[in-house]
């Protein structure tokens, strides 16, 4: 694919991209069943893929549990979106601002290393206490999850400017701020992308989390209290789930990587 290719050729692209997550589909629950199998586990608490598909659609009260399961899902998807933009809009500027500042970026960078290596469930109990209950609390563990990972790469687009491009605006008489919005912003574009790809798991996974050990709220929540209440079919059921919608989220934001760095290269 290039910048001249027809509308045809990016919807034959798209569809072989899902075409793969598709197969991606097949292959995880083919393996689900196969490890289930080959190790033997109880029925009763390994659930099959027919199991969740009868919880889902086919038993008695199957729509009152994915009307339980959407409203779960909803507030998942909203804990894990919020921290996911604010967390890459966070990373964006600080990586803007570092390209000015090397003293902020050394006051920062080591601060934000130290809190990310702290573990998540040493962390969201902290979090809870300082923030309370709720949506702040979400946030901000999605977005602590989030954010490192995308700053590093963010900065690293930022900074990698080929010396010719350097000499080019320099002779131009262009000033930082000209090399930065002309070169190092669009040139950043990829790695904003692959960012944007990456931090896809890791939100949904703090949200859970945080949903977990703090609000009980969401899926992470509703695996919680199944487990507790030995409700296995709901518990798989819920994290097959947030997979899925993780997958297909994880499938829009690489086939939107694809197509703009196509495009720049």
């Amino acid at each position: 694919m290039s910048g001249n290719d027809s509308p045809r050729a990016i919807a034959g692209f798209i569809a072989h991209r899902i075409g793969l997550t598709l197969l991606a589909l097949l292959i995880a629950g083919v393996l689900w069943t196969v490890i289930l199998e080959a190790f033997h586990v109880n029925p009763l608490i390994g659930k099959r893929p027919w199991d969740v598909y009868a919880f889902l659609f086919s038993d008695a009260n199957a729509a009152d549990n994915r009307h339980v399961l959407a409203s779960n899902l909803a507030i998942t998807v909203r804990d894990a979106g919020i921290g996911y933009i604010a967390g890459l809009a966070t990373a964006f500027l600080l990586a803007l601002a570092f390209c000015f500042s090397p003293v902020l970026e050394n006051i920062v960078m080591p601060t934000a290393m130290v809190l990310r290596s702290i573990p998540l469930v040493v962390m969201t109990p902290l979090i809870t206490l300082i923030m309370g209950i709720g949506q702040a609390s979400v946030t901000t563990l999605v977005i602590i999850v989030v954010f490192l990972p995308a700053l590093a790469n963010i900065l690293y687009g930022l900074r990698d400017v080929s010396e010719g491009h350097r000499d080019v605006v320099t002779a131009f008489g262009g000033n930082p701020w000209a090399l930065l919005t002309k070169v190092s912003i669009p040139g950043a574009v990829p790695s904003l992308l692959a960012s944007a790809r990456v931090s896809v798991p890791s939100a949904v996974v703090g949200a859970m989390i945080a949903e977990w050990l703090s609000t009980g709220t969401g899926l992470g929540g509703s695996i919680s209290k199944a487990v507790a209440a030995f409700s296995y079919t709901q518990m798989w059921a819920s994290a097959v789930t947030v997979a899925l919608v993780t997958m297909v989220f994880y499938a829009i934001v690489s086939i939107l990587d694809d197509l703009v760095t196509r495009r720049f290269q």
